[in-house]
């Protein structure tokens, strides 16, 4: 049984993401480094409402999101009040969207479709 001490000290992640088959992908691959996955969030609200309940350490962002608002939306919400790390996934690595994405200053970028090391690289490089 893990301890109350030792559950506050797991690192916590947000895995905003529009897809629950990569949403569920992302967070198992967290886990097994060690970290703590919070309930995938497929919307900005959602994102938002989980956010601000669980401050997590690291978010994990697609800039497509289901509804009217995006991921960059969503990232620029966050810097405009915290200073969270930032990890764009995406399809869109396009000349218009990434430069819009480049002003929420993301701490890391990978483009779909990435592998696992990748993630796992990028996660570790902020979390470790």
């Amino acid at each position: 049984m893990v301890g109350a001490e030792t559950l506050s000290a797991i690192r916590k992640v947000l895995v905003v993401e529009d897809e629950i088959i990569i949403a569920d992908d992302i967070a198992m691959t967290v886990a097994k480094m060690g970290f703590h996955p919070l309930e995938p969030v497929f919307d900005y609200n959602s994102a938002v409402n989980s956010y601000n309940t669980h401050n997590p350490d690291l978010v994990i962002i697609d800039i497509r999101l289901q509804g009217r608002k995006t991921g960059i939306e969503f990232a620029t919400w966050i810097r405009s009040r915290f200073n969270t790390p930032i990890i764009y996934i995406t399809v869109l690595g396009g000349k218009v969207i990434r430069p819009q994405a480049e002003l929420t200053q993301p701490t890391a970028y990978l483009v779909k479709p990435f592998i696992n090391q990748e993630l796992i690289d990028a996660v570790s490089s902020i979390l470790n």
